[in-house]
């Protein structure tokens, strides 16, 4: 289901259709991902692990805990990005993380940041998340770029945060805080 589009982009709900051209994305990037990722195996690139990890993330949607967007290049079918809102917390937190990437042969063109522009608005829009937080790696100089580009503030430093390619790596921690209206 197609839920947004850029200028450039169409940014759909993964839903069961992708399977296939998300295992392509997957495949094809594994390399260039693996710095910035858990350590992923073999059957972590598999259609029937991909199709359960899209139910179990169609039942998050469902439960307003998590959105998972893939995007393509306007009118195509190959997927080239995805992004990740995840771990929704209501009440007095109201927030969420997010995650995103890009396929290797795309990067540098801003297709990630005009994607995530349109999916931030619609993500706060609908569910009333009051911050999103996206920390990477002290090393992953585009994603800094891309998050301060798009209005998110760096907030701190964390040693040993997540275990990251096999080690456990320290990470720069960004916000992005919506004003209230």
């Amino acid at each position: 289901m197609k839920l947004m589009s850029t200028e450039r982009t169409d940014i759909y709900l993964l839903n069961e259709e992708f399977v296939e051209n998300l295992q392509v994305f997957l495949v094809e990037n594994r390399d260039n991902f693996a710095p910035f990722e858990p350590l992923r195996h073999d059957d972590y690139f598999t259609a029937p692990s991909i199709s359960k990890r899209i139910k179990d993330s169609l039942s998050e949607f469902e439960e307003r805990k998590s959105l998972l967007l893939i995007f393509t290049v306007k009118g195509e079918k190959k997927v080239i990005g995805s992004i990740n809102f995840t771990n929704f917390v209501y009440g007095v937190f109201q927030a969420g993380y997010l995650g995103f990437s890009i396929d290797q042969a795309y990067q540098g063109k801003g297709l990630m940041r005009e994607a995530l522009k349109v999916a931030i608005d619609y993500v706060h829009e609908t569910y009333g998340l009051h911050r999103i937080m996206a920390n990477h790696l002290p090393t992953n100089l585009r994603s800094s770029k891309t998050l301060e580009s798009l209005g998110f503030i760096k907030e701190g430093y964390a040693a040993s945060y997540l275990k990251i390619n096999g080690f456990w790596q320290d990470h720069i921690l960004n916000s992005l805080i919506f004003e209230e209206k």
